[in-house]
């Protein structure tokens, strides 16, 4: 397949979803992602506490802190970086 047709293959497939969104039936229309404004608010707020705590985690983790000053690694230790990050 030549560029041209690929390109036009493309035009095809952008006016098929632009012929369908126009005609504005509801089952079309895309759902929002969050159902409301609080909604939202609350589960960005609880995915930032769980990066937090991760960080945190992370952060204090003496057994991280040991492996990160060793020199040399062998596969224990990134089984035991893995199970750190788990």
């Amino acid at each position: 397949m030549n560029k041209s047709k690929m390109l036009s293959a493309y035009k095809t497939v952008n006016n098929l979803k632009a012929d369908q969104s126009k005609s504005g039936t509801p089952e079309d229309q895309p759902k929002p992602l969050y159902r409301s404004e609080y909604d939202e608010k609350l589960i960005k707020e609880y995915h930032f506490a769980k990066f937090k705590k991760n960080l945190d985690l992370i952060q204090n983790s003496p057994e991280l802190s040991e492996l990160l000053e060793k020199k040399e690694w062998d596969e224990d230790d990134i089984k035991k970086l893995l199970a750190t990050f788990r």
